[in-house]
């Protein structure tokens, strides 16, 4: 409610209170009870008589000071909405196996990402990367990732225990577009499938099996506003340091020279 009033004081003097704004439960108020919410709002401690000017009614939110809800899209429904209508390709384009061409951008992919999450959905996206090709395609519908050595965080295969599904997202250098993968995952030490994927003499500690269920190439948009391929672009080397360094600064206590150090030794010695 917005109102007009005039405040006598009990020592004399008066207070003008114009365009006041009080939260009214409902929609009526006694006199009595305005004059009260009036002298509260004020702060006023020597009050006397109340005298109502004018009494507005404005719906809760219609007035420039009301509390606002957080700009958002809350629902499948608001999103749409915001966004109107996919494009008739983009809707078309998703298949359900690895055709001749998915085949071939995996063929020549030496990266990817793999996104998952736990159980109790929280995500994580980690990199894949090995020579083109390093990602087998078994059949039309499954495809394998091998698991090379590393810190033993072992986040994704965590999660894809609690929670099969994953997606992958396939770059190829040079190549604007990017390939999309997503289905089910389990993870598989059978040996002769290890044996078909070995590196610099080492085979892997397990392997990453994908049952495809959607497979679409996601277009180049993202790649050319951000001139990825760009050399131009790339950050000139020792801008950001080796991860050794940062993790002994982020931590403290950790002797930042020897981390580098170590670092360093397990990007040469220790990739496979």
């Amino acid at each position: 409610m917005r109102v007009d009033a005039r405040v006598d004081l009990i020592d004399g003097g008066h207070v003008e209170a114009r365009d006041v704004l009080l939260d009214i439960p409902g929609e009526t108020v006694t006199p009595e009870r305005l004059a009260e919410m009036i002298v509260s709002a004020m702060n006023l401690l020597c009050a006397g008589p109340v005298t109502i000017r004018r009494m507005e009614i404005v719906p809760r939110g219609g007035h420039d000071d009301a509390p606002r809800p957080a700009a958002g899209l809350a629902t499948p429904e608001a999103v749409r909405r915001h966004y109107g209508e996919v494009r008739t390709l983009a809707a078309a384009k998703c298949i359900d196996r690895l055709d001749a061409w998915a085949r071939r951008f995996i063929a020549l992919s030496p990266f990817c990402v793999v996104a998952s999450a736990d159980a109790r959905g929280r995500c994580d996206a980690t990199p894949r990367g090995d020579a083109p090709g390093f990602v087998r395609v078994l059949d039309d519908a499954t495809l394998a990732i091998p698991d090379r050595r590393g810190n033993n965080r072992v986040d994704t295969l965590l999660n894809v225990v609690e929670n099969p599904r994953v997606g992958l997202l396939f770059l190829v250098p040079g190549v604007r577009e990017t390939l999309r993968v997503n289905g089910r995952a389990r993870i598989s030490t059978e040996p002769d499938l290890l044996a078909g994927m070995p590196a610099q003499g080492r085979l892997p500690c397990s392997a990453l099996v994908v049952a495809v269920e959607e497979v679409f190439f996601h277009c180049g948009k993202a790649l050319i506003r951000s001139e990825l391929w760009n050399p131009e672009r790339h950050a000139p080397r020792g801008t950001i340091p080796p991860i050794g360094r940062i993790i002994a600064e982020q931590l403290g206590g950790i002797d930042a020279d020897a981390a580098e150090a170590d670092t360093l030794v397990g990007y040469r010695d220790r990739l496979y």
